[in-house]
């Protein structure tokens, strides 16, 4: 890319709306990086549908003059603080660098990232097209997409490629009007800035989490490399209700020929409410490896299965490491989590797991299981995952659960049956997605050292 062109750059306004117009020519006054064009929206019925023929308008233009990427701005757009033609070039030309298909200025909600560099985030979801970057190797896609009025340009877009990322500090946010004419319940004085604000919050937390773990694992690259004793076995504690012997001899049978596992059938609680009997169940068995003295522990649910990936090696080994990381909980197979920050080859840290049919509990969660108030609301993965702050998936996991048709604690999975296999099956297509996210950074990585 010649970093010298302007940046052909387009501005959404409707000529009904002098304010914003007036705003958003203010915003980009002196910005000599920009060559600007205003443009009056496509009409439609529809709003949404009126700013997507706008957009898709804007690339065929892009594609008749051979723009190799091309600015799109609502009338909303407000640049922050640390913006600057040189961080934006930057910015531009590193994510190209990585195949990149839109690259924003910034983004009012955030559905998984990945950091990739100091300024430059991956993001599987967004909402906010106030302003981004549109590369040429996408043009194509958003001509040829679907789009009806339940659709909007940001979910569209993310939709249509993985090949996204955004800029942090923000580049770009929306500056409210009173008003939307694309999203009616953005139609409040301040609830545009608090979706801004709270998103970067978010993003700062994960950036200061990733840094935690970098640290650490710095200081566990200098200690001797794990290796799994031969006679070592895990407490492991399966819960169970005497009357559901299909399930119990489904789970005998996971673990036969597994000497690994120091078995214990625990006859689950009792109460009206199932997702309360499965809390107090936990709670149960963590006073027993109290009791036992132990330091770590497993606890599965009778519908829990082994994968293809699981072996001994695997599974012990990366339970070992991960008490160097100073873990609390390991899931060893989760049917949902949003964001998630890489700490080893195997693990990601999570903000959130469901799913409690494998768990790894460490001994420093003993006591925040125990302590911890709860109701008749009580889910358990939830808590587990509010309680915990240094909590972590396997990738790939080493279990899944077995569906029986019915579920003695998610009413829920008794109305979709097949609601259980089809969550596992998104969350393991998504852990496929961050590791090869993951291995495109690394490449980058190893091709900024060698140069």
């Amino acid at each position: 890319m010649t970093n010298q062109i302007p940046i052909p750059t387009f501005i959404i306004n409707l000529k009904s709306r002098p304010d914003r117009k007036e705003h958003i020519i203010n915003e980009f006054a002196g910005r000599d990086e920009f060559a600007l064009q205003v443009i009056e929206p496509i009409a439609h019925q529809y709003a949404v549908i009126s700013l997507w023929n706008t957009i898709k308008y804007i690339i065929l233009d892009a594609i008749d003059n051979n723009d190799e990427y091309v600015a799109v701005c609502e009338d909303d757009h407000a640049f922050g603080p640390q913006y600057s033609a040189e961080a934006l070039r930057n910015a531009i030309t590193e994510a190209d660098g990585l195949q990149a298909d839109v690259l924003s200025g910034g983004i009012s909600s955030l559905k998984g990232c990945l950091q990739m560099s100091e300024k430059l985030f991956w993001m599987e979801g967004f909402s906010g097209t106030q302003f981004m970057i549109i590369y040429r190797r996408f043009f194509q896609n958003i001509v040829d997409a679907d789009f009806n009025p339940s659709d909007t340009a940001d979910y569209k877009i993310a939709s249509l490629t993985d090949n996204k990322y955004f800029v942090f500090p923000f580049f770009s946010t929306q500056k409210s009007f009173g008003y939307s004419d694309v999203t009616p319940r953005n139609n409040t004085q301040v609830k545009v800035e608090n979706l801004f604000r709270d998103t970067a919050v978010n993003v700062l937390i994960l950036k200061e989490t990733a840094t935690f773990y970098e640290l650490r694992n710095r200081e566990t690259q200098l200690m001797t490399p794990v290796k799994v004793p031969e006679n070592i076995s895990i407490p492991t504690y399966i819960i169970n209700l005497p009357e559901r012997t299909e399930r119990k001899a489904h789970i005998i049978n996971q673990f036969n020929d597994k000497p690994e596992f120091e078995v214990t059938i625990v006859q689950a609680c009792r109460h009206k409410i199932g997702a309360v009997g499965l809390w107090q169940s936990f709670r149960k068995i963590v006073q027993m490896a109290i009791d036992n003295d132990d330091d770590v522990i497993i606890i599965c649910e009778d519908d829990h299965r082994f994968t293809a990936d699981y072996s001994r090696e695997y599974l012990l080994k990366n339970i070992l490491e991960a008490h160097r990381q100073d873990v609390e909980y390991m899931s060893g197979g989760t049917s949902y989590f949003n964001f998630a920050i890489p700490v080893s080859a195997n693990r990601f840290w999570v903000d959130t797991c469901l799913a409690t049919q494998f768990v790894i509990l460490y001994k420093k969660a003993f006591e925040s299981v125990l302590s911890e108030p709860f109701d008749d609301t009580v889910v358990a993965d939830i808590l587990l995952s509010r309680i915990t702050a240094n909590k972590m998936i396997l990738s790939p996991p080493v279990s899944l659960q077995q569906n029986f048709g019915y579920s003695d604690v998610s009413a829920i999975h008794n109305k979709n049956t097949n609601l259980v296999d089809e969550m596992f099956l998104r969350c393991n297509a998504k852990l496929t997605l961050l590791n090869k996210v993951m291995a495109k950074r690394r490449a980058v990585d190893k091709k900024t050292q060698v140069a």
